[in-house]
């Protein structure tokens, strides 16, 4: 549970840690301005890019380089304009066009970095299937399921970036980190087609992602529920309370 959520926080992590770099490095170079005032359009910058690239799906990610450009760009601008406002309204200094040089230079290198992420993720994918080829052990279990958004474009999700299914209506709900997704396929049969390694059938109508669990709790009337790294909450049917007696 802890490894998947430090795995979708590397992007973040890295994004920080590249900031504080570049703002020592501008802190350095341009002798006499504040520390303070470099770490703050640094973050400003660099976290925006990094937030509007976050809006692309990440299955997505390394397969459309125009709309990572495009969400770069949108991010530099708005980072820009943060860092200008914030420069002036909190340390009293007017940006010069030599800071907006060096978002250009932050938008660069903040789009190879995600990119090479993104696509280490995906390439390790395609690794992993050939290695399971070889061995002639190729999973037996679900590994990508093919869904549609609420605008009815089709995406391919990898199972493990699947936080829980529930079952509404005629249609099965996929959660992800992100967005939600539909498939016609019934909880029953998912059920059989998971890994049951990592996915439980907690009710007739749920099937939950056992990394993104963060906690299972009992109330009053010893009705248990799990709940996810988001705080979303999942009830437990008496018939499944047996899965978390050794947790």
């Amino acid at each position: 549970m802890k490894k998947n959520t430090l795995e979708g926080n590397i992007p973040i992590i890295a994004t920080l840690a590249f900031n504080t770099m570049i703002a020592l490095l501008l802190w350095v170079l341009m002798e006499g301005k504040s520390f303070a005032l470099m770490l703050f359009i640094a973050h400003s910058i660099g976290l925006s890019i990094m937030g509007s690239n976050l809006l692309i799906v990440q299955s997505q990610y390394s397969q459309n380089i125009t709309k990572i450009i495009v969400h770069s760009l949108l991010g530099l601008l708005f980072g820009v304009a943060i860092a200008a406002m914030g420069s002036q309204l909190i340390f009293a200094v007017v940006l010069s066009m030599s800071f907006v040089y060096t978002g250009l230079f932050f938008a660069v290198l903040g789009v190879l970095v995600a990119w090479l992420y993104f696509n280490r993720l995906e390439n390790q994918e395609e690794l992993d299937k050939i290695r399971q080829k070889l061995s002639g052990r190729e999973s037996r279990y679900l590994r990508w399921i093919k869904a549609a958004d609420t605008k009815g474009v089709v995406f391919l999700i990898n199972v493990k970036d699947i936080k829980y299914f529930q079952s509404q209506d005629k249609y099965t709900h996929i959660y992800t980190q992100n967005k939600t997704y539909l498939i016609n396929t019934s909880i029953k049969q998912l059920s059989i087609q998971l890994d049951t390694d990592y996915f439980w059938l907690v009710h007739r109508s749920t099937i939950v992602n056992l990394n993104f669990i963060s906690k299972v709790s009992k109330d009053e009337q010893d009705k248990l529920s799990v709940y996810l790294d988001d705080e979303t909450s999942l009830p437990i049917s008496r018939n499944h309370h047996s899965l978390f007696k050794k947790m």
